[in-house]
């Protein structure tokens, strides 16, 4: 069997603080915070779900964010997620809707101003 030559992908974004954006992602959006490092902390890693990650790493340490960056989320039961994020109060940008290019999406904005798309592939 052949070997895959990329098993996993992460992201790395640059933040405002740190603290409010584990925050955002752990206690709105339902990751989990799967390290941190420095005292006080700059870096953290946070997971939902197998095998992908997402790394926040302090500005002072990073320098400031691009002018533009979204990231895209796939999921197997969109609906409930979209739901699951009403119930946590976090502020919709774009609601829930089908889409012309064959994706159910929604999109949010996190604390740092970056763009998150939920979205999965309709059947």
């Amino acid at each position: 069997m052949e070997k895959e030559l990329i098993t996993h992908y992460s992201a790395v974004l640059s933040v405002h603080q740190l603290s409010d954006s584990i925050d955002f992602y752990c206690f709105k959006l339902g990751f989990e915070l799967a390290s941190s490092y420095g005292n006080p902390p700059y870096y953290a890693e946070i997971r939902r779900g197998q095998g992908q990650s997402l790394m926040l790493l302090d500005q002072s340490t990073a320098g400031p964010p691009s002018s533009h960056v979204s990231l895209a989320f796939y999921s197997e039961d969109i609906d409930t997620l979209y739901a699951e994020f009403q119930a946590q109060q976090v502020p919709i940008k774009e609601a829930l809707e089908n889409k012309a290019y064959g994706m159910r999406e929604f999109q949010i904005e996190d604390p740092n101003g970056y763009l998150l798309i939920f979205r999965q592939t309709m059947r």
